[in-house]
Formats: structure tokens, C-alpha cells, sequence
């Protein structure tokens, strides 16, 4: 059902415009005063319809409806995080930095226990004396490799930095969100996306369990996570992926892990 809220703000604008000419038609009618006053609310209207004309003549709605968008990547963030179960890998997702055991790209495991730091192998089984898990790669890979090949992406190593980044690639780049903003403090990150356009994709895998987004994080949390890594040189643990069940806002919170 369409409303209100989902209509394209320029045409919101352009029915303001609307309104508002036929508020200025009908003062001058009203009034009724017959010289240059009246003439000047006349012409006015006829300014704010001719512009509301112009905004809906060169204005494009949104190519993609965002409420079937948004659910695309659900199912499969969904089945991973119930094949990790199954297998016992119950863990919170860790984003392992480019740069180790000759991989330079950041890898997502899931441990079954807590992870400790040990070498991950190639295969995407993890087994071990210390730990075990599943190892693979972060659905944000072929999107940050995207970026890194044609967009130039250069992750910078500050915080302030990674904060205007973080900023850059949810509304600038992605456009996923109206406003972000991001903040660390003692080793934990928290990343508020504030009207959220694939809010409906995030209440979707909530509704099925929580654990979904900490297991397994959408493309959008796990790129924020790869990138929180590959800044920190660290192993980030996503401690939260959550919307907000009344306003289209989602906070991530991840975790630098000092080993």
C-alpha cells in the first residue's frame, strides 16, 4: 500500500507547490481587492504550479521498489546462520583482517567456542585443538572488492577516518541511508544508520531469530565490519545488528578484539 511516507520527496515537494497555489488563489479571491495585491498572489500561484510541474516532469521515482529490494540478501544470510547451528558453529561472526595466513581479503568466521587468535587454514572447516568454526567469506565480498577495483576504495587507519568512510559509504556511495553516524570507544564500535532504506530486509531476519544478523550480517553490517577491520588491522566481532521496530534506523556494534 503506498502512503504518504513512501511517496519520492520531490513530489512531496511538487504537492506542496500545489497547495500552495491554491492557497494564494483563494486569498486573492477572498479578499477580493481587485489591484496590484491580488495580482501579485495570482502570479505567485502560478509560480509554485509551473515549479511543482517542473519537479515531477524531471524527477524519477526509485527504479527498484526498496520493499522487495530489501529482501533479497535475507534468505541467504537466514540459511547460513541455520547451517552454522547446525554444525554447531553457534559464535558471533569474527572479521578476520586481509593480511594473514596469505590472504588479502578479510575472511568471516564463526566460531563454535571463542576465538583465539590461531591461524585459520584454507579450508572452510575450521578444526583444532584450541578451536573450531566455519570460515568463509563476508557477503560484503564481491561488493568491497567492487569497490577497491573501480571505485579506488582506501581505507584509512585513524578513526576519524574510518568514521567519515563509514559515513561516505552508506549515504554517499551506497546510499542505503540518510545519515550515519559512527562513534568507538574502548574497542567498541557503534554505527547508528538513521532511515535506513532496506529497513524491511533487517526486520525480516529479526523476525526470524535475532542470531541471524550476529551470525551472519547482511552485506551492508558485514561490509562496515570488513572495513572496521581492515582500518583497526584487527579481528572485529559483531556484537549487534539491530533495527528499530518503530523507526527506520539500524545500530551495528562490533567489537576490536585485542589478541
Amino acid at each position: 500500500m503506498i502512503t504518504f511516507a513512501t511517496i519520492n520527496p520531490r513530489y512531496k515537494a511538487a504537492l506542496a507547490l500545489v497547495i500552495l497555489a491554491a492557497v494564494l488563489v483563494a486569498t486573492a479571491i477572498l479578499t477580493n481587492r481587485g489591484d496590484f495585491t491580488s495580482a501579485a498572489l495570482v502570479i505567485a500561484a502560478l509560480a509554485c504550479i509551473l515549479t511543482g510541474i517542473f519537479f515531477v516532469t524531471l524527477s524519477a521515482s526509485d527504479p527498484l521498489d526498496l520493499r522487495y529490494l530489501s529482501l533479497l540478501p535475507v534468505q541467504g544470510s537466514i540459511s547460513m546462520a541455520r547451517i552454522c547451528a547446525d554444525l554447531g558453529a553457534q559464535g558471533n561472526a569474527h572479521l578476520i583482517p586481509g593480511g594473514r595466513d596469505g590472504r588479502d581479503h578479510p575472511m568471516l568466521l564463526v566460531p563454535a567456542a571463542e576465538y583465539t587468535g590461531m591461524p585459520l587454514l584454507t579450508e572452510p572447516f575450521v578444526a583444532g585443538q584450541d578451536m573450531a568454526g566455519i570460515l568463509v567469506e563476508p557477503a560484503s565480498a564481491p561488493l568491497l572488492r567492487l569497490l577497491r577495483t573501480q571505485q579506488h576504495l582506501a581505507i584509512p587507519r585513524d578513526p576519524a577516518g574510518l568514521n567519515n568512510l563509514v559515513r561516505e559509504l552508506g549515504v554517499d556511495v551506497l546510499e542505503v541511508a540518510v545519515q550515519i553516524s559512527s562513534s568507538e570507544e574502548s574497542g567498541v564500535i557503534t554505527i547508528v544508520m538513521e532511515d535506513y532504506r532496506l529497513i524491511d530486509g533487517c526486520r525480516a531476519m529479526v523476525a526470524e531469530s535475532p542470531k541471524c544478523c550476529i551470525t551472519s550480517p547482511c552485506p551492508v553490517c558485514s561490509l562496515f565490519a570488513s572495513v572496521c577491520a581492515e582500518s583497526t588491522g584487527k579481528v572485529v566481532r559483531v556484537e549487534r545488528c539491530s533495527p528499530d521496530m518503530k523507526k527506520p534506523d539500524v545500530t551495528a556494534i562490533f567489537t576490536v578484539l585485542n589478541e
